[in-house]
This record gives C-alpha cells, structure tokens and sequence, in this order.
C-alpha cells in the first residue's frame, strides 16, 4: 500500500512569490540527485495563489500583508503557507530508505543549507497522511 506524506512550506521573510518558487524547484531537483533511486514516486509541488497589492487587506498576517491569498473561502491567516507538497512512495519500506538517505550526514547537510536560501523553517510542517480517497468523473 503506498504511503504519502504532505508538506506545509513557507517561504523566508523577504523572499519573493518568485524567487521562492524558483528555489524550491531547484531543491526538488536537488533532493531527486541526493535520493536517486529512493526518490518518491510523486512529488508534487502546489503554490498558494497570491496577489500582490500595495495597501494590505484586512486579516492578512504581517508575512504576507502585500501578498494575499486568493481565499474563496476562509481567512487570510488561514493559507499564511506558501505552497504546499505531497510526496507519493510505493510503500513504508520506500519511504524508509528515502529518509534514510536524506538524512545521511553529508545529504542533510547540503539539504539544510539549500533550504536555508528560501524556507522559513520554524513554520516548515511535514505529516504523514492517512487514508486517501480520491473521485474522478
């Protein structure tokens, strides 16, 4: 059975929407080389809709007072994260031996100093999800 995990990323004060995107596509290619083969079978990478506005909307939290979400529903404060990522493996042991190699000391290295260029780490979130149930037409 596969086994997915979700991520919550949060760019870095002071970061652009785009400079933020172009590094977390580069880190993505950079976790696929460290990886190589453990690599999940997914990694899918999903950015928030922002808008860029000169006088910040009512709610917005100090992070992102110029650049709003564009909430349908909700709060501001409720979509504060920038994008967010589902990683897709085969099953527990893949997920395993991902981590295992991500976490070897010279990969988590090079890891954490990329992502210091572009993530708020104190607000980074990672969990494992649970059932997932999808429709399709």
């Amino acid at each position: 059975m596969s086994l997915k995990a979700f991520i919550y990323a949060y760019r870095k004060p002071g970061l652009s929407l785009e400079d933020f995107k172009k590094h977390y596509e580069n880190h993505a290619e950079l976790v696929k080389r460290i990886s190589g083969e453990h690599f999940p079978l997914v990694h899918k990478r999903t950015y928030i809709a922002r808008n860029t506005v000169e006088v910040a909307l009512e709610g917005a939290s100090e992070r992102n007072a110029l650049t709003p979400a564009t909430v349908l529903v909700g709060k501001q404060s409720d979509f504060d994260f920038d994008a967010y990522a589902e990683l897709t493996f085969a099953d527990q042991a893949a997920f395993q031996a991902f981590s295992a190699t991500i976490y070897a000391p010279d990969a988590a290295a090079q890891i954490a100093a990329d992502e210091e260029k572009f993530l708020d780490k104190s607000k980074l979130g990672i969990v494992l999800l649970g059932d997932v149930i999808e429709t399709f037409k």
